[in-house]
């Protein structure tokens, strides 16, 4: 039984040990997910499970303030041009972009959140209830597609 607690504090001692890697990055968040993004944005009707699907982009523009970008999603197929405000950040060699606010009237006017991978690609979220005569329908939104 000694032995066993023995190569169990050994092996607990090695895990605990192991390097971390510490990853620099040489822009700020915002300058980082700069550029322009193009793929394919589809559009499904909650409850009916018809998608749409078309061509598009999204393009993040850096401000001064290094987690604060501004963002473009447009996609001429389905009718998407939106443009607003994003919180960005790094996440592992990538970046994780968000905005939760909706009541601000120059805002994207949608809560969405996306994340842009270490290889370029990226992916994106969003939700838009839509009135139609006396029935609201809920449109869910997603992209994926590689920056340029």
């Amino acid at each position: 039984m000694k032995k066993i607690l023995i190569i169990m504090a050994v092996a607990l001692g090695l895990i605990a040990c192991q390097k971390q890697e510490n990853i620099k990055f040489d822009k700020t968040a915002s300058q980082g997910i700069a550029g322009t993004y193009t793929g394919i944005w589809s559009r499904t009707l909650v409850g009916e499970g018809n998608s749409e699907v078309g061509d598009g982009s999204i393009v993040f523009e850096a401000t001064e303030d290094p987690y604060v970008a501004y963002i473009t999603v447009t996609s001429t197929d389905l009718g998407i041009n939106r443009a607003g405000l994003v919180n960005v950040s790094h996440a592992d060699h990538g970046y994780v972009f968000y905005n939760n606010s909706t009541s601000d009237a120059s805002s994207f006017g949608a809560r969405f959140s996306g994340r842009v991978y270490k290889d370029g690609s990226i992916d994106m979220q969003y939700s838009v209830e839509e009135q139609v005569g006396r029935f609201k329908n809920l449109y869910q939104f997603s992209f994926g597609g590689n920056k340029q």
